[in-house]
């Protein structure tokens, strides 16, 4: 009795247990999916997405936003986040020494922390009071629409300056010395080759220490030295910054220092995580600018907030608009947010890019154009790692197009705010396209020299010619750009003139300084060419020797002492040897006497003097007798 009394209770417990059992399982499942699928705004969309193919065990990037996102970025604004996540930080060491997170990242330019945690612990995190939203950490990338063609060597480059240089009238920007000096940009991409010769230093002197890339930081692989494993970087930097020290002028702004935070791997490709941690670091280190050529279609409110915190810590933002295009609301995160100087890509004929993203943008309610400018972007040559160079093509190209451009804006008005860069860029672009601000360019094709100097004109000019015999009558040519309306010509010899292209007769010989003075609305420019114009009269040959005899061999120093400012000589020795120089020296060797003949020319014309039996040579085999020279 007792046995059978007990088999039936085994059972039963047996049958017990699995039904608890499996009331677990299917308790854990639910909690799981429930967490998947939770309408609570703790966790994003993207996050609930990657949740529903995510194993119990694996560990998901994720970013987790404390609720105080107020506290502005400085020292001590930084020391009170850091006690805001002490607790946070806390929770997740303990649970990595459980093996369920990895990978811990504070951050300071928003009030965030990344790790990437198991399903539990993100459940964990999302009752805790001190946690207000968490999202994924998402992959960005330097955007797989972009494309290259052939890498160009140096040495058979044919242009000294890459176009979209010249596109945007940065050469006339450096005219004026401004180049970028003393602004430090950030490049936050895949890293940089600091020893190209357009990239490493600012001078292209190797005897002095002024290295062009002052600051780096690797968020991929922690190497203490700068280097580019996939070339995108570098290719940035070269457009921002290079020197054309080896054989391309391929900088906006060639003056500038860099500082270079790789995010991105040799694939292009890296966590959001980090991405805002090379904002951070560029902030950190003193940039006045961010360039940032790379995105991703989800938008991240954790990298809004950034952009949003890097404008108020007096920072630009300029982003790539991404290679989404050509159909609309395809702009890219960060390039989405309305404080991002955004870039679209055009060619060298002013026609928008068919990869360009196109707006608008919808975020929080509110619709707005993007992008905010455009910039050269197709088949833009610059630096490649090892020294050489390479066109290619994207938003990406033509974001750091802008990027130097906002230095040289900063070079010329060093206090100026972030929102009134952007502006300024804005109200001096190209108007392209649809009239005013559009989602395919922006407000147009950005164009330095405007957006430096306001509108001012620089003036230059030509004249032809710029010597002859008096009386001389010259035609000057106005060259200046900037659009002057009005023009002060003062040609050297106490007269002026008011005419865009005037001419002018000098009636004195003499060396002529001319200035021009451009003038509009905006302000005024002059330049000055320093003894421009030469006006001579007829020359008169005249010249003297020293010794004029003596015994072979003879070394004889001619000195010209014709009138009239010569230009040229020509002189003969007699001995069928002649020179060109002005003054020069020539040796006899045969005894003789030699004729001496100068022909000294200039602009009004030339004249010849002839010295007969001028120098007398003589031997010691035939003492007092002279040989005539044939």
């Amino acid at each position: 009795m007792e046995k059978k009394s007990q088999k039936p209770l085994r059972n039963t417990v047996s049958e017990l247990l699995c039904v608890i059992c499996t009331l677990f399982l299917l308790v854990s499942l639910f909690s799981f999916n429930a967490l998947a699928e939770d309408s609570n705004d703790k966790i994003s969309a993207s996050l609930s997405s990657k949740l529903a193919e995510t194993s119990a065990t694996e560990k998901v990037p994720v970013i987790i936003m404390l609720p105080d996102q107020q506290i502005s970025f400085t020292a001590a604004g930084k020391e009170k986040i850091e006690s805001k996540q002490k607790d946070l930080i806390t929770f997740l060491e303990t649970e990595k020494s459980k093996n369920n997170v990895k990978d811990i990242k504070p951050m300071s330019i928003i009030n965030a922390v990344a790790a990437s945690v198991t399903p539990d612990v993100l459940a964990s995190l999302t009752e805790r009071s001190d946690v207000s939203t968490v999202e994924l950490d998402a992959i960005y990338s330097i955007g797989q629409s972009e494309t290259s063609s052939v890498e160009t060597e140096a040495s058979t480059a044919q242009e000294s300056t890459a176009w979209g240089v010249d596109k945007i009238g940065a050469p006339a920007v450096w005219q004026q010395g401004i180049t970028g000096k003393g602004i430090t940009v950030a490049v936050v991409d895949t890293g940089v080759d600091a020893t190209h010769p357009d990239l490493d230093d600012l001078d292209d002197n190797p005897s002095t220490t002024d290295p062009k890339v002052i600051g780096w930081v690797d968020y991929v692989n922690s190497e203490s030295s700068p280097y580019d494993d996939h070339g995108h970087g570098t290719h940035v930097s070269g457009t921002i910054s290079g020197t054309g020290a080896n054989g391309i002028q391929t900088g906006v702004a060639p003056g500038t220092n860099l500082i270079v935070a790789k995010v991105f791997d040799a694939s292009g490709s890296g966590y959001l995580s980090d991405c805002i941690l090379g904002f951070e670091w560029a902030v950190t280190n003193n940039a006045r600018i961010i360039s940032f050529s790379g995105g991703s279609s989800v938008h991240s409110t954790a990298f809004a907030d950034t952009i949003n915190n890097v404008v108020a810590a007096g920072v630009i933002p300029v982003v790539a608009a991404g290679n989404s295009g050509p159909a609309s609301s395809t702009i890219n995160c960060p390039g989405d947010e309305l404080n991002s100087c955004t870039v679209g890509a055009t060619d060298s004929s002013d026609v928008i890019a068919y990869f360009s993203s196109r707006g608008p943008v919808t975020l929080d309610d509110q619709t707005y154009i993007k992008p905010d400018v455009s910039a050269p972007g197709v088949d833009v040559t610059s630096t490649l790692p090892g020294g050489g160079y390479a066109d290619w093509s994207g938003t990406s190209m033509a974001t750091p197009h802008v990027s130097g451009t906002a230095a040289l804006i900063l070079e010329e008005n060093p206090t100026m705010k972030p929102a009134a860069v952007k502006e300024k860029l804005e109200d001096t672009s190209v108007d392209l396209g649809s009239s005013g601000k559009d989602n395919n360019y922006g407000s147009g094709r950005i164009n330095a020299y405007d957006a430096v100097f306001g509108g001012m004109p620089v003036a230059s000019f030509t004249a032809k010619p710029t010597s002859g015999k008096v009386p001389l009558t010259v035609a000057f040519t106005d060259t200046s750009t900037g659009t002057p309306t009005k023009w002060k010509w003062t040609f050297g010899d106490g007269k002026t003139s008011t005419a865009q292209n005037p001419k002018y007769k000098y009636s004195k010989i003499g060396n002529y300084t001319v200035t021009l003075t451009a003038t509009n609305t905006a302000g005024s420019n002059t330049v000055t060419k320093t003894d421009y114009i030469v006006v001579v009269s007829k020359p008169t040959a005249s010249f003297s020797a020293s010794p004029t005899s003596g015994k072979a061999t003879l070394t004889v120093k001619f000195t010209d002492k014709s009138s009239g400012n010569p230009t040229s000589y020509k002189w003969s020795f007699g001995d069928g040897a002649i020179s060109r120089e002005k003054n020069p020296t020539h040796q006899y060797s045969q005894a003789g006497n030699y004729k001496i003949t100068l022909t000294v020319s200039n602009a009004a014309g030339s004249s010849t003097i002839s010295k007969t039996n001028f120098i007398k040579v003589t031997t010691n085999t035939r003492p007092g007798i002279y040989a005539e020279s044939q």
